[in-house]
């Protein structure tokens, strides 16, 4: 039995770690904190939750985000089993996007806000968490719960939430290998009880992989990881506190038209071998590149003022930095307003592929055109055969940089009295982020991509400030088997834009939210099951992005707003756990970048700062969602989902006539999936559908695994476990994820194996 002070941390630990109600569960090994059923509040909204079954269907290799694909409305695409590019990952949901060009769905990590999870300076939940550590992955489709801290939050949010440390002082080591040369090292100590009122946990995990396109130098993801928890109890305060730090360099995936797929299918079109002419090299893989850096962390102060009261509040920092990589076949000529050669700011007055032994820019030979078959030629005159023999091929080295720093807070009141169960808090928080874009010559493009660490130009270089302040208040109304809630909430956000050639603020825009209203029903009918209701209005603010381009008209662009509607019916008896939900979403004043030349085809290495932001019209969104899990005895269990949706543009901006689909939206969804368990062995077999999008046909995807876990009757070893994974069991050929323009795709990873050897001593 554990002592009193135990048993008390262990409430703490799982009121702290879930924003649901919980129960202990009883386990074969009542060591952790970490062993809880999830049990669901009274939520007028759809829910679901990531359930152990679902975390044994991926390798641990494999980033957090890929645990969620199989609940109802979720789809999860990245360029390779493991989620090893963050350039090439889209979440989609009831029509809403996560993607390179969107960010419509909030996400946060133990209720801390993730900063964003677009490419330049965001950072999705695989950058703060490794697999190992992750307890649950709390899912609210449409509506989030009103005192989630997201700036996106227009179609729902993932709430991912860590794990809490053990009790008992015990050691993990786990080694992972695979297909594609995949690697991983993981390791994790729980200290234990500590000064008779603490627990903790670190853990450091490193991982490498290839891309799986191509062969010798194509490329890859090397990432180090390392976390640190602790808990701690005071009489009435708990302290929980959080460290996680996350160093990622990935060499990217690229997307391809429908009619390439069918050409090639196991081929991105990038290459893996140095030919020394860089309208060939411009595509060579390892200069295609995503390097971060994160690190996160919190301390959480909970307070229980009496049992009916609770104060919680959560200060954060999050500091991110890092850079994304091209390599243009070309250098560029810049100049200032006056015309004159400028290594700052300015414009590109030209571009050459070729100098002089020299370095004196050549022009191509009178009429020549260049009749490389490339689909993304970047201009005429790139061609050897343009040149003398004795010209030099030249060639940038584009970096993009990103750095952020985030300092924010959260709070929460809590009160319960008579019928009325009250909360009320605030999120506030400042960003500063620096992006800047500056090239680099290539020393020698004959032989290979090494670059000139000082830039011979910088494009640009802005600071964007981003002040943000949420209020919210709900009310939840018990009435018997009737809950009634009633919320507000309102979004205060400035963002500001600093350039620093200019030496002044060059844009500035508010984002203050309307007043938001929700509200829903719960009514139970009988001990097994319930109806709900819902309606919320939910609230994108703008993003600092739009900043970034100088033709957008900031006075005339407003926030992205969408009100949504949920309607359904959850059951639950001994075997079977069941939901269904109708939903319509109107989303309005859709944010859309309008790229300058959009018309025009191949890569725009020098767009820069223009294009234009523009409020396009909007969305709606109609279906439906149904999921069941039914369990025949202790050893065997099923799980299927089903999605509609249908979500179609409003509006008649340009490309994105009322009417038509949404671009990457899926209409149907179907997963069905088994586990079979048997003392000490586990086996499963999982399957997904997905229909359409747009030019990509429907594919399967079906996922197999199996484990055996034993207890070793040792003074130094406690249990071992080995765990086999295959993804994409028979080798489906397919297009995953769309770009957002809805001509290019990203192809979907092959049969993927990999194998996890764990021991605990």
């Amino acid at each position: 039995m554990f002592n009193s002070n135990k048993k008390s941390l262990i409430a703490l630990a799982i009121s702290s770690a879930l924003t649901l109600n919980v129960v202990a569960e009883e386990a074969e090994n009542d060591t952790t904190i970490e062993e809880v059923t999830v049990v669901a509040k009274k939520l007028s909204h759809a829910n679901h939750e990531v359930d152990v079954k679902m975390t044994q269907q991926q390798s641990s290799i494999t980033s957090v985000l890929a645990l969620m694909d199989n609940l109802p409305g979720i789809s999860i695409n990245e360029g390779d089993a493991f989620g090893g590019d963050d350039w090439s990952t889209s979440i989609t949901m009831r029509g809403f996007s996560i993607d390179g060009n969107q960010q419509q769905l909030g996400m946060t990590i133990d209720g801390i806000p993730n900063g964003g999870s677009n490419y330049g300076g965001g950072a999705k939940a695989n950058r703060y968490l490794d697999s190992e550590n992750m307890e649950t992955i709390q899912v609210s489709q449409g509506t989030s719960d009103i005192s989630s801290a997201s700036l996106d939050a227009l179609g729902g949010t993932f709430n991912f939430i860590s794990a809490m440390p053990a009790f008992e002082k015990t050691s993990k080591f786990a080694f992972t290998t695979g297909d594609h040369d995949a690697k991983r090292y993981f390791a994790r100590h729980d200290t234990g009880l500590l000064f008779d009122n603490t627990y903790a946990y670190a853990s450091y995990s490193s991982t490498s992989t290839s891309r799986w396109v191509g062969e010798g130098s194509n490329g890859g993801m090397t990432r180090e990881h390392a976390e640190f928890k602790f808990i701690t109890e005071l009489n009435k305060l708990s302290i929980t506190g959080r460290l996680s730090y996350d160093d990622a360099n990935e060499d990217n995936y690229n997307s391809v038209s429908k009619a390439q797929f069918e050409q090639t299918p196991d081929w991105d079109q990038l290459t893996w071998n140095w030919t020394g002419v860089p309208h060939f090299d411009q595509m060579f893989a390892e200069g295609w590149s995503t390097l971060r850096e994160n690190t996160l962390g919190y301390v959480k102060f909970e307070y229980s003022i009496s049992p009916s009261m609770h104060f919680k509040i959560t200060p954060y920092l999050h500091k991110n930095e890092g850079r994304g990589d091209w390599i243009p076949p070309y250098l560029v000529a810049a100049v200032d307003v006056d015309g004159n050669p400028t290594s700052e700011g300015g414009t590109i007055a030209g571009q050459y592929g070729f100098t002089d032994q020299l370095g004196n820019p050549l022009a191509p030979a009178d009429g020549c055109t260049d009749n490389l078959s490339w689909p993304w030629d970047s201009g005429a005159g790139l061609a050897p055969s343009c040149y003398d023999t004795n010209a030099i091929p030249v060639m940038s080295y584009r970096h993009t940089h990103y750095e952020k720093t985030r300092i924010g807070m959260t709070a929460n009141f809590d009160w319960s009295i008579g019928i009325n169960d009250i909360s009320m808090g605030l999120w506030t928080e400042s960003a500063d982020r620096d992006e800047s874009r500056d090239w680099h010559k290539v020393i020698d493009a004959r032989i290979y991509h090494h670059f000139d660490e000082t830039p011979y130009w910088t494009q640009y270089s802005n600071n964007f400030q981003t002040d943000t302040l949420k209020l919210y208040l709900q009310d939840t109304l018990n009435f018997g088997d009737l809950t009634v809630n009633l919320g507000v909430q309102k979004y205060f956000v400035d963002v500001e834009k600093y350039d620093n050639f200019a030496n002044g603020i060059t844009g500035k825009v508010n984002s203050d939210s309307d007043v938001l209203f929700s509200t829903g029903v719960v009514y139970q009918i009988n001990n097994n099951m319930e109806v709900f209701a819902g309606f919320s209005e939910n609230f994108s603010a703008i993003k600092d992005g739009v900043l970034e381009r100088d033709a957008s008209t900031l006075d005339e662009i407003e926030p992205e707003t969408a009100e949504n509607i949920d309607v359904g019916i959850r059951y639950n008896n001994d075997n079977l756990d069941f939901s269904a939900t109708y939903y319509s979403i109107s989303f309005d004043n859709r944010i859309t970048f309008i790229a300058p030349g959009s018309d025009t085809s191949g890569i725009d290495y020098s767009i820069g700062t223009n294009g234009t932001y523009l409020n396009v019209g909007g969305i709606d969104s109609t279906g439906f969602e149904l999921s069941a899990s039914y369990r025949f005895n202790e050893n065997w269990d099923i799980y299927s989902s089903y999605t509609n949706n249908d979500s179609t543009y409003v509006g008649n901006a340009p490309g994105f006539e009322s009417g038509t689909k949404v671009i990457d939206s899926v209409d149907d969804m179907f997963v069905f999936s088994t586990n079979y368990t048997l003392e000490s062995f586990r086996a499963g077999l999982s399957a997904k559908y997905t229909g359409e999008r747009g030019d990509a046909d429907a594919y399967t995807v079906v996922d197999f695994n199996a484990g055996y876990t034993a207890s070793i009757d040792s003074n130094v070893f406690k249990s071992f476990d080995l765990a086999f994974v295959v993804n994409n069991l028979t080798d489906e050929s397919y297009l995953s994820t769309g770009t957002g323009n809805g001509t290019t795709f990203f192809i979907g990873a092959p049969r993927t194996a990999s194998m996890t050897f764990t021991v605990s001593f």
